[in-house]
């Protein structure tokens, strides 16, 4: 998924590259949505590199770029869109994140709370064995 550095390109091929670029990188933002909703941060964390490639290489882009009129209104659209879902992906993986963190908190909980029963078990066992172990040695 890695972009190569953008090279001599002749305008006639740049709407071109565009389009493979934008086509991607709203593809990309798809798969964002996949990976928040099944909490798949490692997935996610290879993906996010990518994208930031990606919209490097549309941004450099765009300086160089001469489209019509109707050409240039139907990319800014999709552009918003893709800004409006990337800003989407970032309020919900803000939120799965405050529930992994609150899942992680709860089973730290229940950690803490089973070897505070092993202690306290242990600590049982060894006050009930002691005088048995007293009366074997008199």
């Amino acid at each position: 998924m890695l972009i190569k550095k953008a090279q001599a390109i002749t305008n006639s091929g740049l709407p071109d590259r565009l389009e493979k670029l934008l086509s991607l990188y709203e593809k990309n933002l798809l798969l964002e949505v996949f990976f928040i909703e099944r909490k798949d941060i490692e997935s996610l964390l290879d993906l996010l590199p990518a994208q930031g490639d990606l919209l490097q290489a549309l941004v450099s882009m765009l300086p160089d770029l001469r489209l019509p009129e109707i050409s240039a209104a139907t990319l800014q659209k999709r552009l918003e869109a893709a800004d409006a879902l990337r800003e989407s992906n970032k309020l919900a993986l803000d939120q799965s994140m405050q529930e992994i963190s609150a899942e992680l908190e709860q089973l730290n909980g229940a950690r803490q709370r089973i070897r505070q029963v092993r202690q306290l078990s242990k600590s049982m066992y060894q006050e009930t064995s002691a005088p048995a172990r007293l009366q074997n040695w008199a």
